[in-house]
């Protein structure tokens, strides 16, 4: 690397090329290593999963090839993001920049990502992180939350972001993708799952808006007709492999052909695409929560019912929701769909959680590794 800079840009729920801050920064200073680190210790986490597994794969796949073509792969390391930076400067020589995407996860990433930054500054990298969605970070208390939807606007209404032209070729090695079973994942047939990678994620994205969102107000709300007439974006913004950017800005510009109309506006269609706007608002909204009080994915938000069910996690009623074999057909069609497919819609994801923590009288922490796993989008 005599000569160069080196900048690594971390991907991680983000994986595109397209509308990559990242990268496009990092690659006007220098070479650029873009890299994605499998760790085991985040797969062996009881909220994962094989079928997300599958869908990270195919994105990565097809990462790689995009990436490729601009002359520098993919760089897959297996290992902890530490260990794999400290390995990848003994290789390279020194790293002068780390570059990644502010990422709102879960208590796990939150605690890797603060080890990730005691290693930058013990070794003197520094490690820019930048916004892809519209949450805020920082001091919540200094926040006017009346103002965060405007925020939300100029954010999204910001220029789509480029790739870079070309990335110079660099000598590293990359490891092998493992299988899941060799991260420890249990065998998850889902037959119904959606594929992974960002041609999938843009053609649901443009079949949507152009067809099959028109009756989206209405028809969202249904467990049968909204794998159809929702967007099934929901995957693709949570890997990254479309930007939530990229949707809102397209859906924009539907919404004006859906008012404009040519020989005649579409109303229903205009409605229908308010309503997935406003979504996308909602998508941020609730990522907010977690951003600004991460102590929810824990502990009750009204302290009032602490103690009120935790000592009582009924097995034999958990494992009967989870699988959908409750008695209560709707619910366990709902569940069986969740199962097959690896989604369902959103109101049927609150019935879902309210029948267990009410009619089944389960505390809602003994739902959550469960249900996750069911998540394509988790």
């Amino acid at each position: 690397m005599a000569g160069k800079e080196l900048h690594i840009v971390w991907f991680k729920r983000d994986l595109r090329i397209a509308d990559h801050a990242p990268l496009r920064a990092a690659a006007e200073k220098g070479a650029v290593l873009p890299l994605y680190v499998v760790e085991p210790a985040l797969w062996a986490e009881p909220v994962q999963s094989g079928r997300q597994w599958d869908f990270l794969c195919e994105s990565l796949r097809e990462l790689n090839r995009a990436l490729t073509a601009l002359g520098q792969p993919l760089v897959i390391r297996v290992g902890e993001m530490p260990e794999v930076l400290s390995r990848l400067a003994d290789e390279l020589g020194p790293i002068a920049g780390l570059w990644s995407h502010e990422e709102t996860g879960n208590a796990w990433t939150f605690t890797r990502d603060k080890r990730v930054s005691a290693w930058a500054r013990a070794n003197g990298v520094p490690w820019t992180e930048l916004a892809q969605h519209g949450v805020q970070r920082g001091d919540p208390a200094s926040k006017d939350r009346n103002g965060w939807g405007e925020a939300w606007d100029r954010q999204m209404r910001a220029p789509v972001l480029s790739p870079p032209g070309a990335l110079a070729p660099l000598d590293v090695t990359s490891d092998a993708l493992p299988a899941a079973a060799d991260l420890g994942l249990a065998p998850d047939p889902c037959p119904g799952r959606q594929a992974g990678g960002r041609v999938a994620g843009l053609r649901l994205l443009n079949s949507f808006l152009e067809e099959r969102g028109r009756t989206y107000q209405k028809d969202m709300a249904s467990p049968v007709v909204a794998f159809e007439a929702c967007s099934r974006l929901s995957p693709h913004l949570a890997f990254g492999t479309v930007s939530i950017r990229e949707a809102a800005q397209a859906g924009w510009a539907a919404l004006a052909r859906a008012r404009a109309g040519g020989d005649a506006p579409d109303p229903v269609f205009a409605r229908s695409l308010r309503s997935f706007l406003a979504r996308l608002h909602w998508h941020c909204h609730f990522i907010q929560k977690l951003e600004d009080e991460p102590e929810i994915e824990w502990r009750n938000m009204h302290r009032g019912f602490d103690g009120l069910r935790e000592a009582e996690v009924d097995e034999v009623r958990l494992v009967a929701w989870i699988r959908g074999e409750t008695g209560y057909p709707f619910v366990d069609a709902c569940m069986r769909a969740l199962n097959a497919t690896g989604w369902i819609n959103f109101r049927m994801r609150a019935m879902l959680v309210s029948f267990a923590a009410y009619h089944l009288w389960l505390d809602w922490r003994a739902l959550k590794a469960p249900l996750a796993r069911t998540f394509t989008d988790y």
